[in-house]
């Protein structure tokens, strides 16, 4: 595949207009790059000159793959600002569709405060539509930031911790068996088989595989017949003294019932050695997984409920296209009602309304020019949360960010029952 170029085309006169003499182009001097993301992330610790040297080659490498785009903010021939861009293509209820991210956002500290983050994420947006995507997704340093910026909250992580013991045993399971670099084609086409029928998911380009290179990260596998059908990736890590150890998950792939349940097995082998297991998950069920649901740290909530997980919010959505998140996705995912439905999509960002009737035919939506039966009124972010299944409209409803005029029942109906997404690539 081609690289995609960074046009510079009306960059310049874009910023010109708001009185500055600023523009943005593609990075090309990786040593400025890294002085800004020392400044901007001090958590990244590039604090020697090795880790500098680090950064910088890996930052160069990366910058050669062609879905990836760093993208400099100058003023004059200063950086002063920098994203990176990623091209992704992203599972959205059954379809694969081309998806934008954005990472590495950084204004440098004189700078601060003069809109500059706002431009950035205008420019990465407007790159975005051009390049024909659908949907814009990131991870945020601050979510409320971002919500200014029209991107609403996606699907909520729970992290489990549990011993060993508690996960239950499947007699008979497929053995597991160890995996390394040389397995990078199976594990990319076992990733990429979970991910085709995973609602939010993204295909992962093979750089992503690099931790069956990585010396503290071990990865087991399962095969059926010869194919692997899933596989685990863990870190270990020390307690108190060389004997205790917890394992924190880092992967966990399958593409079958049987391979999940020799992970699982695997997991629960592990008694001997492990004290706990801390496991991320989008499994709103996985507690029933558990023979005792109870977190190892055994608190209580509100009174006499026992904590079984820790949950959190992390990826973003911003729909790009509206008429292309009808038609280049599944049509029939929606309820069984039969209704026009009008939308007011309110963007203060791009100063722009979406205004458009969709006809939903017993759940399948198309567009129409007949006049809408119901109208719903709601802005860019909650209409992105609402699409991709992180929220239903009547909570919607109640917490007055979103409204309707006309029949009501029938377009909460539509929304009811979305598959929530789930996204584990990291940009």
């Amino acid at each position: 595949m081609n690289r995609k170029r960074y046009s510079q085309v009306n960059k310049r006169d874009t910023l010109l207009k708001e009185g500055l003499d600023m523009y943005f182009k593609e990075i090309e001097n990786f040593t400025a790059f890294t002085e800004l993301s020392q400044r901007c992330y001090p958590g990244m610790a590039l604090d020697t000159k090795e880790e500098k040297d680090r950064y910088m080659k890996h930052r160069e490498k990366m910058a050669q793959e062609h879905t990836i785009r760093h993208i400099g903010l100058y003023d004059e021939e200063n950086l002063i600002g920098a994203f990176i861009e990623y091209d992704h293509q992203m599972n959205v209820h059954g379809a694969s569709v081309q998806a934008a991210g954005i990472g590495t956002v950084a204004v440098d500290l004189p700078y601060k405060k003069q809109g500059h983050a706002k431009r950035i994420v205008k420019q990465f947006l407007q790159d975005a539509r051009k390049n024909g995507c659908v949907i814009a997704h990131l991870y945020p340093f601050q979510p409320t930031f971002y919500k200014k910026m029209g991107f609403g909250l996606g699907s909520s992580l729970a992290t489990y911790q549990f011993r060993p013991v508690q996960l239950p045993i499947f007699e008979g399971a497929l053995p597991v068996e160890t995996l390394n670099s040389a397995d990078i084609i199976e594990v990319r086409n076992c990733y990429q088989k979970w991910a085709g029928r995973t609602h939010g998911a993204t295909d992962i380009e093979e750089y992503g595989f690099s931790f069956l290179e990585r010396e503290n990260l071990h990865t087991f596998g399962v095969r059926k017949e010869g194919d692997l059908e899933g596989y685990v990736t863990c870190e270990f890590k020390g307690g108190k003294h060389f004997l205790e150890n917890d394992l924190y998950i880092k992967n966990f792939f399958y593409t079958s019932r049987e391979a999940y349940q020799a992970l699982i097995q695997f997991l629960h082998n592990q008694k001997d050695q492990v004290r706990t297991i801390h496991f991320p998950t989008f499994d709103k069920d996985f507690s029933y997984l558990l023979n005792d649901p109870v977190h190892t740290d055994e608190n209580l909530i509100f009174g006499i409920y026992h904590k079984t997980s820790v949950q959190g919010k992390g990826l973003m959505y911003r729909v790009l296209d509206m008429d292309g998140f009808i038609e280049k996705t599944n049509p029939n995912r929606f309820g069984e009602e039969t209704v026009r439905v009008g939308w007011k999509v309110a963007d203060t960002l791009l100063e722009e309304t979406y205004d458009r009737v969709w006809q939903f035919t017993k759940g399948e939506a198309s567009l129409t020019d007949d006049p809408a039966e119901v109208t719903v009124t709601i802005d860019i972010g909650n209409f992105s949360s609402l699409m991709m299944g992180c929220v239903t409209l009547e909570s919607l409803l109640n917490s007055g960010s979103a409204s309707v005029e006309g029949e009501e029942e029938k377009v909460l109906n539509l929304f009811q029952g979305l598959q929530t997404p789930q996204c584990w690539t990291f940009f």
